[in-house]
Parts: C-alpha cells; structure tokens; sequence
C-alpha cells in the first residue's frame, strides 16, 4: 500500500494478480489524476473518463486505476510523453492494442495508475465505454464478471497474462451484447 496525499491508496506489482474489494475512494483518486491530467496536458485531451473495475462500484478490481484520454492524434505522444515523464508516468508503448497507447504510473514494483490514449472514434475507445456502460446497467454482469476475475485470480496470480487472456471471452460478449444494445 503507498500514500498518495494523505489517503490510504494500494497499488500494485507488475505482473502480478491481486483482486481488493470495491473502494469508493477509487472515484477521488481518479479525480484527483484526472484533475493533474487536466493541468499537464491542456487541450491534447478531448475526452477523459474512468474506465476498468475500479469504475465500477461493487467490482472486485485489481487496484489501479484506469484512466482513458482521447487525444486528435497519435503524433502527440511524445510531447505527452515528455510532459508525463516528471510526474512518473513511462509510455509503455501498443502493449499489443495498436489504436492505443499505454502508459503507466509509479515504479515496477507499485503501478498506481494506467493511461490509454486513444484517438477520437477508435476501437479501443468504443470497446471501453460500451463495456463499462453495460455492466452499469446490467448489474447481473458485474456479479458474473467479478466471480470470473476471482476464479482467473486464484488460477494465475502471479501470471497476469494469461488472467487477462481468461478475461478476453467474457469481455468480447458483454462489448457484443453492448454493440447490439446502443448501436441504431
């Protein structure tokens, strides 16, 4: 567990699987990122929102939050690079998804925050917010959801991805069920 401004926040190893109950001091700790965010990089973001299970209220989640920003265009990295850096922010790159980059908050040892970068209309971008829109309206999912992470969790501790390749069929179906539920 690290501090961060005078709050109790956990942050964890990269790598490594460890599911904590929901906090709802997840949702100040993204407004106070989202609030440095804001100030560091301007007008680059477009849009910003919270996104994975810290999120999510009742979702067991790994404790880290997920931030997603669109920005104009990817030629913008490196200068959002160069302006994170100070703030111990490290680009980490595609990570696999080429319409996003990644980066992530603290050292090895203790990630305290993830950003994806998206551009305006991306797959990424949709996939993000249907998926957590639908399971804010279908609180069936979230129980489903939280019971598959905490199977994969105990299955793969200390093998992170092979417990987010376990996730990938779930999320598929929900974003599907999503697709088929918001698209006109």
């Amino acid at each position: 567990m690290i501090n961060i401004e005078g709050g109790v926040f956990m942050s964890l190893k990269r790598g490594i699987v460890e599911l904590v109950d929901y906090n709802e001091d997840w949702q100040e700790e993204y407004k106070k990122e989202e609030k440095l965010l804001k100030n560091v990089l301007g007008e680059k973001i477009k849009e910003i929102y919270h996104i994975g299970s810290t999120s999510i209220p009742g979702l067991k989640a790994k404790p880290v939050i997920d931030i997603l920003i669109v920005i104009n265009d990817f030629d913008e990295i490196q200068e959002i690079e160069k302006e994170l850096s100070p703030y111990d922010y490290e680009n980490r790159g595609h990570q696999g998804v080429e319409d996003r980059y990644f980066f992530a908050k603290g050292p090895e040892e203790a990630r305290s925050h993830y950003v994806h970068f998206v551009e305006p209309s991306s797959n990424t971008y949709y996939n993000q917010i249907y998926f957590k829109r639908y399971l804010l309206e279908h609180q069936e999912y979230i129980k489903k959801y939280c019971d598959l992470k905490q199977e994969l969790a105990s299955k793969y501790a200390n093998e992170r991805p092979k417990y987010t390749k376990g996730k990938n069929e779930f999320i598929t179906n929900v974003i599907n069920l999503a697709k088929e539920e918001y698209d006109d």
